[in-house]
């Protein structure tokens, strides 16, 4: 599935390397069925650069003790807050997922989501840096 530019406006960025998005969007059921690789490796760096991001975010915007930074972010980072900007984004269309999660309608479960917007964070991150993933960042948690 090249995604023929179309996910890039969705999310915001162009990928230079697309098989690091293709990689993003796969779910782990779905890389069982077909034997590609899934997206938990982009998970866990994309969970990281999300913490930072929104660290760093919260404190230009004024947030200067810890306890302030860490009670509002736990909040944003949460599966449903990060399903809702992956809802607000609308990514689904673009998602990899297994037979047994199209039947189960996964696609719309707080944490398939959550997981694959922090994965496609991460992609994000492997293939254009901090910065750019900051900035996009910014955007998609704005309110």
């Amino acid at each position: 599935m090249k995604n023929n530019g179309f996910i890039d406006s969705v999310i915001g960025y162009s990928f230079k390397n697309e098989d690091l998005l293709e990689q993003a969007l796969t779910t782990k059921a779905y890389s069982n069925e077909h034997g590609c690789t899934d997206q938990s490796e982009f998970q866990t760096i994309g969970d990281a650069v999300l913490k930072l991001v929104l660290t760093e975010t919260m404190m230009q915007k004024g947030n200067v003790t810890r306890e302030n930074i860490t009670k509002e972010r736990i909040e944003l980072e949460k599966k449903e807050g990060l399903a809702r900007v992956a809802r607000k984004l609308d990514i689904r269309p673009f998602m990899k997922i297994g037979n047994g999660q199209k039947i189960q309608n996964h696609i719309e479960s707080d944490h398939v989501l959550a997981e694959t917007l922090e994965a496609i964070a991460g992609a994000i991150y492997l293939d254009g840096g901090f910065d750019n993933t900051k900035d996009l960042m910014a955007e998609w948690f704005e309110e």
